[in-house]
This record gives C-alpha cells, sequence and structure tokens, in this order.
C-alpha cells in the first residue's frame, strides 16, 4: 500500500448522474463527506466521461478552452441555442451531439425516429471547420436519431437525391428508403482533410437484430411498424454506401451507436470510433493521479451488470486492481446482486444513494446531501483503514 505519511490521497473519478449531477459535483459532494470525517485527507477531484452528455464539460474542466455559442437546427429543424467547446491551442473542437440533435430537446410528445434529424450536429462541425478545426472530438451519446447520420451529412454539403432527381430535403430517418443518389461534390473543403475522433462505447453494427433501428428506434419514439421502416432505410441507405465507397456498415462495430450517427463521417472522412473513456485519458492527466492515489473512488447513475462491460467505472476499476490501489464505487442506485458486481470490480464496497431515500424522486432532489453521507461513510469504514 502506497501511503504519504498519515495524509491519505483520494482520487474521486466519478462519471455523471444522468439527469441529476455532473461528474464534477458528484465528486465534490463526495469529498466533502470525506473532509467531514478526516479534514487531513488530500482529495483530488477528478471528473471523469465516458463520450456521453457532459463529456465537452469534463474535458473543459481538465484543459479549459472556449465555449462558441451557435444557434443550429434541433431534431425536428426548430432553432435552437448549442455550443461546442474549441481547444484553440490544439485546434481542437469538442461537439456532443446531444446540445442540438439530443432526445432530451424533445417532449415525449415529439420523440419521432421517422422525422427527427442529426442536420443541427452537422452545423456545429461545419462551423468548427469554419474557423479551420483541424480536429473534431464527437461524442455522440443521448441522440434523439436513427437517420443514418444523414443529416451531419447533408449539413457538410452532401446532396440526397431520389428517382426523379430531386434533392430530398429535409433528411430523416423516415426519407432514407427514398434515397436514390448521394452526391458528394460540394463538400466542406477541411472535411476530408480533418480527423473526427467518434466517442462510441458500444459495440453495435447498423443492421440486423442488434442494429441501430431495432435496438435504438423504440427509446426515440418508434414503435413496431416505424421500426420496419427505419431499419429498412438504414439498410439502403448502407447498400448506397457500400456501392459508392466500399465501406461495410455492417463489418464496423459501433457503427450503429446514435442511430448511425457517424456513418457519413466514417465511410467518407477520417472518422474513427474510440471509447469515450480512452480519449479522456488521452487528454487529461488521470493516470498521473492513479499514480498518487492511495484509494480511488469512481461511481455513475446506476451500477448494474452492464457497467462491468467496458463503462467509465470498470475502466477505472480495472486500473487500480492492476495498479494494487483499493476502489470503491458509488452509484446512485446499485442494480442487481451488489455482491457479485462487487467482485466483478474489485471494489473494497459498492454505496448506492439510493439506500439513504425514502423514494427516487427523494434520491435526485437530495442527491447532494446522501452523497456526502456517503463521503463520511466511506472515510470511517475504508480510509481510516488504510
Amino acid at each position: 500500500m502506497k501511503l504519504m505519511g498519515r495524509f491519505k490521497r483520494i482520487l474521486i473519478a466519478p462519471d455523471s448522474f444522468k439527469d441529476c449531477l455532473s461528474s464534477r459535483d458528484v465528486a465534490l459532494f463526495l469529498g466533502e463527506g470525506i473532509k467531514e470525517v478526516l479534514p487531513e485527507a488530500g482529495i483530488t477531484v477528478f471528473p471523469v466521461a465516458d463520450g456521453g452528455d457532459g463529456t465537452a464539460s469534463c474535458i473543459h474542466f481538465h484543459r479549459g478552452g472556449s465555449w462558441k455559442d451557435l444557434v443550429v437546427n434541433d431534431p425536428l429543424y426548430r432553432p435552437v441555442t448549442s455550443q461546442y467547446l474549441e481547444l484553440k491551442d490544439e485546434n481542437t473542437a469538442v461537439i456532443e451531439l446531444a446540445r442540438a440533435s439530443g432526445l432530451e430537446l424533445l417532449d415525449r410528445r415529439e420523440r419521432n425516429a421517422l422525422e427527427t434529424s442529426t442536420f443541427g450536429t452537422g452545423e456545429l462541425i461545419r462551423d468548427a471547420l469554419d474557423g479551420g478545426i483541424k480536429k473534431i472530438i464527437l461524442t455522440i451519446g443521448g441522440s434523439a436519431t436513427v437517420d443514418g447520420g444523414t443529416g451531419i451529412a447533408s449539413a457538410l454539403g452532401f446532396r440526397f437525391t431520389g428517382k426523379d432527381g430531386r434533392d430530398i430535403m429535409p433528411v430523416s430517418g423516415g426519407r432514407l428508403s427514398g434515397i436514390s443518389g448521394i452526391n458528394s461534390d460540394n463538400l466542406h473543403p477541411l472535411f476530408r482533410e480533418a480527423e473526427i475522433l467518434i466517442a462510441c462505447d458500444v459495440q453495435n453494427v447498423l443492421n440486423g437484430e442488434e442494429g441501430a433501428a431495432r435496438v435504438y428506434g423504440p427509446q426515440k419514439g418508434a414503435d413496431e411498424k416505424a421500426v420496419s421502416i427505419l431499419e429498412s432505410g438504414l439498410r439502403h441507405l448502407s447498400r448506397l454506401i457500400f456501392e459508392e465507397t466500399g465501406f461495410d456498415a455492417d463489418k464496423h462495430p459501433g457503427t450503429g451507436a446514435a442511430g448511425g450517427a457517424a456513418l457519413f463521417l466514417l465511410a467518407y472522412g477520417k472518422g474513427k470510433l474510440c471509447r469515450g473513456f480512452d480519449i479522456i485519458m488521452e487528454l487529461t492527466s488521470f493516470l498521473d493521479a492513479v499514480e498518487k492515489a492511495d484509494l480511488i473512488i469512481s461511481g455513475e447513475g446506476k451500477i448494474d451488470r452492464q457497467t462491468a462491460y467496458g463503462k467509465v467505472v470498470s475502466s477505472i476499476a480495472a486500473i487500480a486492481a492492476k495498479k494494487q490501489i483499493p476502489f470503491a464505487g458509488v452509484g446512485g442506485i446499485i442494480e442487481g446482486d451488489k455482491e457479485t458486481l462487487r467482485q466483478k470490480l474489485n471494489a473494497i464496497e459498492l454505496y448506492p444513494v439510493r439506500q439513504f431515500a425514502s423514494n427516487d424522486a427523494d434520491s435526485f432532489s437530495n442527491a447532494p446531501e446522501y452523497l456526502r453521507r456517503i463521503g463520511s461513510v466511506i472515510a470511517e469504514n475504508i480510509i481510516r483503514t488504510l
């Protein structure tokens, strides 16, 4: 065990608690609870992300940069104020699809994957390219779309035509089967030059039982009939792209993520699918912080059986185990057999916020206080014994 005198060094590196608290706030509240019991403990607050909502804010916390505000089209082609992060010293932009084409921009009655589009995300990318950005980090979690990336492509200069030769506008998931031609003559001049890292933590291919329409369509308001329309359209689109470029979407794990949002970036540009947490590690000093830690705490809104398969908490737990550093996990809720999950994560203990709350609403509204309590419990039960 690595110790530094009597001052225990605690690395708190959670993901956000979706729809509740940012990763930064989760870490701060846990740290406050630890300090209440052990004021001498050395706390390092280190927000992390998996490439979903909040990734840009996480990178901003560690690397700074400036926010660029922009009015773009939301998933239903209505104006919405969005933004992306510019790291000008590195000629890089961090763009979150959810800020322009996200499900949370629509109320439940508006969620219709046949009509929604990623066009607004394409406008953010286009604006970054207009500014001379050479590298784009695109996070694609939280989308409202199953449009095969045609919205993004359209904003970047692709034209989609029907059998009559007329442009299909606006593009959306429900119009894919009507596309007869893809014209790339008027692409943004910097599109093919830009490096685009696409943060994606799922392995679904575009089509099939585990494809974009069947897996993600229902989450975005598609009933059984709509799923069939979307699936037929995506198969048609992928055939057209294969005929033109040789890119086979069903041989590339991850192409089904966000309803195929990255398809044109991969087939026509320099797009590359990457694990979101790997991008965070590359852009931050996370591994340096690990080397100085006597205990690592991570967490996310829900710890369940999926957590053990490459999500942020399991990635950090694996790093802790490799370095032989004690690890503890915190979740808004813990779903499934807690002991089994604890063993899979090689954790000293797992702490659910829900254990303190009377109901789900209470756990959300009073999450800061419950996280402070968990921090105090960790200080009493774990840190004192290091």
